[in-house]
């Protein structure tokens, strides 16, 4: 184990690259829509287009093709013509980094561009088109990153982002195997807009290509990460009930004046005490027990249950009935109005994407920023990964 350690420092300052994030990508796009028909069009490059495994026709970025679901089959044509009908249809680029633009007729959507191929197939209900995005690995994390975090923070941030994104893929691969793809571009798996044209988060990508981030057992490390902590990041057993050596509770104040540091939101007194006797049995008849019901704070950092672990309300429980940004607020009433003040956004385990923002700006590097969110880890590269797991 002394020899791996000292291995894992080298790797620490060197990050030798591998082959392996070659690797291709089965994302299925536009999960959250019931798609019934969408339009394909070449970006980049020539595309060759199959139906059911058949070579049909060759294509550039002047071709536009129209599929729709059409009973058991999936109808495809073009402004002049009806080409077939077919159980699948793919479209695969023939020469190097082919992208594509696609929009959705039924429902519609705004149109998105993306790196690699696109097979279109039909759900085993026969009620929806399945899309399928075939990319290269780095290609979709840069994706994810942009998606993830947008266009405005520096390199160093989204070095940060690129390695997490890449860590929580590599370790949820299988989430949907029994579906016939990989992964999915919601937040259930990440989220995953567009291919990326931003230079810094390409650039970022690439000068992290295959690091990703291991606990001491040389495990990929459960990559979260979210909004903004309000100041204290939370403990993983406080939010899924799964305790793990690296996902602890640190005081975070380089998020504290930045946009999703503190939210309001207000709903009436009965709403409340309804919602706390009928759902929770809570004793409002008792004195004691409404004052604090009607007042409750967390001055001395986040807490897990409401007024009192003994009534076992926790806190993530009022979060999501409530929806509100996250488990860290305080609660006040106001005449016939209970006034919930909260910190931060999301669920609090992790990375604070706004307090490494914040770290980034001042000259802090991605190295840092991790260590600092991630206790005990190691930034590893993937080929030297699975020469460990082999031994």
């Amino acid at each position: 184990m002394k020899i791996k350690k000292y291995i894992l420092i080298i790797l620490f300052c060197c990050f030798a690259v591998t082959n392996i994030t070659a690797h291709i990508v089965s994302v299925r796009i536009l999960t959250t829509k019931v798609i019934s028909s969408f339009i394909f069009s070449p970006l980049s490059g020539m595309y060759n287009v199959y139906g059911d495994g058949k070579l049909i026709e060759s294509c550039d970025a002047s071709a536009i093709y129209q599929m729709s679901l059409d009973n058991d089959s999936i109808l495809l044509k073009t402004f002049e013509k009806n080409i077939g009908k077919y159980k699948s249809i793919k479209f695969y680029g023939t020469e190097t980094d082919p992208s594509f633009k696609l929009r959705a007729v039924i429902p519609e959507t705004k149109i998105r561009t993306y790196d690699g191929n696109l097979e279109a197939g039909i759900s085993q209900d026969k009620k929806q088109l399945l899309l399928i995005n075939k990319v290269e690995l780095e290609s979709y994390i840069a994706g994810v990153v942009e998606s993830e975090s947008g266009t405005k923070a520096t390199s160093e941030y989204y070095k940060c982002q690129a390695i997490l994104c890449r860590t929580y893929l590599l370790s949820h691969f299988n989430r949907h195997i029994a579906e016939s793809f990989e992964v999915c571009d919601d937040v259930h798996c990440q989220a995953y807009l567009n291919r990326s044209r931003d230079i810094d988060i390409i650039k970022a990508v690439h000068e992290t290509k295959g690091i990703v981030v291991v606990d001491n057992d040389l495990n990929l490390i459960t990559a979260a990460f979210h909004s903004n902590c309000g100041g204290q990041t939370v403990n993983s057993q406080d939010v899924w009930s799964v305790s793990t050596s690296y996902l602890k509770s640190i005081k975070d104040t380089f998020c504290l004046n930045q946009p999703h540091a503190k939210w309001k939101r207000e709903i009436s007194l009965e709403d409340w005490k309804s919602y706390l006797q009928l759902k929770h049995k809570y004793p409002l008849n008792d004195s004691l027990k409404f004052n604090s019901a009607m007042s409750f704070s967390q001055p001395n950092g986040r807490a897990i249950y409401f007024t009192d672990k003994n009534l076992k309300i926790p806190l993530k429980t009022i979060r999501s009935d409530f929806q509100l940004k996250s488990t860290y607020f305080s609660v006040q009433q106001k005449a016939e109005i209970i006034v919930f003040n909260g910190r931060g956004y999301g669920h609090g385990v992790g990375m604070c994407q706004e307090g490494a923002m914040q770290m980034s700006k001042l000259n802090y590097t991605f190295k840092d920023i991790l260590q600092f969110y991630y206790k005990d880890v190691n930034l590893i590269d993937l080929s030297a990964l699975n020469y460990f797991r082999m031994e």
